[in-house]
């Protein structure tokens, strides 16, 4: 193995520094890219984040995407196919669609990281 390897990137160490708590299967932005909690981290704790996995979750429900689109995550936690929000505000990376969508879906599955 090389020398410099430091892990498998799956899962990620997250200390939660916000106001509130995280539950189980939440999406959390971190910098520019998304994790789901592996379990529910209290405000203060540590947790684990998965980085990699195809997860089902809530979406921007008027939106169409086709299997393979690049997916975004919103501030408030909804995938979209939109790389900014109407403000020009970067959402965070999610993946890429791993399921095709139709408007009024509420949900739709994204494959983290890719």
């Amino acid at each position: 193995m090389a020398k410099n390897y430091y892990q498998d990137g799956n899962t990620m160490d997250w200390h939660n520094g916000t106001t509130k708590a995280v539950a189980s299967g939440q999406p959390v932005i971190v910098g520019d890219i998304t994790g789901i909690a592996q379990h529910d981290i209290p405000v203060d704790g540590q947790g684990v984040l998965m980085m990699t996995g195809v997860f089902t979750l809530p979406k921007v429900a008027a939106e169409t995407w086709q299997r393979g689109a690049r997916i975004w995550l919103t501030a408030d936690g909804k995938l979209t196919s939109q790389e900014q929000d109407s403000s020009s505000n970067a959402n965070a990376f999610a993946g890429t669609a791993w399921v095709t969508t139709n408007p009024n879906d509420p949900e739709g599955r994204v494959r983290l990281g890719f």
